[in-house]
């Protein structure tokens, strides 16, 4: 079901799935929570799924000032509170992985939390060009998950067309959000952390410092790149549902 609601001068777009313990669903960047509907369908079967589009995506407002993970956070703790949601499992992956890191440090309604190959830790590597062409390089030597690569095509161009009038002020948050990153919390709620071994966009060795200072973490490492979530749901879900538990 799609949802809207007024929050702080924003209409915040929202789909809003199944019954019983609450997760937040937090999408990957110049993607909207659609993007990821195969998973939420699924995670819907046994759990209350809320999967926003994030301010500057889908079809949300963009935000006039240039938040950082950590303004991003704070709203999203506001909208939990107006949806009235006390306890949370917070699920991100890679833009979304950013913001609820962040949530999961200033909130306590967040009892446990996902990340999937998550920004907000590191600066990301290179330029965005040469980030897109190494991925590219993936699917010329993976021509079995070229049909991953004509999705995110899609949803790219979507994304860029919906967002045409405001495209300079979201490009101006992203790299914000790039340059306010660089720190690692000790956060203290149990931490799941999912990540590709050969993400082109946030190395592993990131995960790896996640583990040493989040002491309740545990680690799940798979052999595929940044856009693994999308060609791979099953052995996704596989893990998801370890780190539920």
């Amino acid at each position: 079901m799609k949802n809207k609601i007024l929050l702080d001068n924003l209409n915040l777009h929202y789909l809003e799935l199944g019954k019983g313990q609450d997760i937040l669903f937090l999408h990957g960047g110049r993607l909207q929570a659609l993007a990821h509907q195969n998973i939420l369908i699924k995670l819907s079967k046994e759990y209350h799924v809320i999967a926003p589009d994030i301010p500057g995506y889908g079809e949300s407002s963009t935000p006039k000032e240039l938040w950082t993970f950590q303004d991003y956070a704070k709203f999203f703790d506001n909208f939990l509170g107006k949806i009235n949601i006390e306890e949370v499992i917070a699920i991100g992956y890679s833009l979304g992985g950013g913001i609820a890191y962040n949530l999961a440090n200033i909130s306590p309604r967040v009892k446990k939390l996902i990340l999937i190959d998550s920004a907000g830790i590191e600066k990301t590597n290179g330029t965005e060009f040469m980030r897109d062409f190494k991925r590219l390089l993936f699917y010329l030597l993976n021509p079995r998950y070229f049909s991953t690569l004509l999705t995110l095509f899609k949803e790219y161009l979507l994304f860029n067309l919906e967002h045409l009038k405001n495209f300079s002020q979201i490009k101006k948050i992203r790299n914000n959000l790039n340059n306010s990153t660089g720190y690692i919390k000790d956060l203290k709620v149990d931490t799941s952390i999912i990540w590709a071994k050969n993400d082109e966009i946030f190395p592993v060795s990131i995960a790896d410092k996640l583990k040493k200072s989040i002491k309740n973490s545990k680690p799940f490492l798979v052999n595929d790149n940044h856009d693994w979530i999308f060609y791979a749901e099953d052995k996704l879900m596989d893990i998801l549902n370890k780190a539920l538990k």
